[in-house]
């Protein structure tokens, strides 16, 4: 039954994104981490949700974007 096929259209607008699969292997895990953080923020614009969607609390998210902060400011110094 085609009228009971979900398509993106009807999903919410922050639930219409996607993933490339571009199938990079060039990058580091911290590098896709933080990525896929920052993709969640970007669409919930609210830590405590973007936590949960991620499955870490929300001292675990602000460690680790503190740490991704460190980490883009010694680049920059490099």
């Amino acid at each position: 039954m085609d009228h009971d096929l979900i398509e993106v259209t009807d999903l919410p607008d922050a639930m219409r994104f996607t993933i490339p699969r571009e199938g990079r292997v060039d990058r580091s895990l911290a590098e896709v981490e933080s990525e896929h953080i920052s993709n969640v923020l970007a669409v919930t614009n609210n830590n405590t949700r973007a936590a949960k969607i991620l499955g870490i609390n929300r001292k675990t998210l602000r460690e680790k974007l503190k740490r991704f902060e460190n980490i883009q400011q010694a680049k920059k110094r490099t």
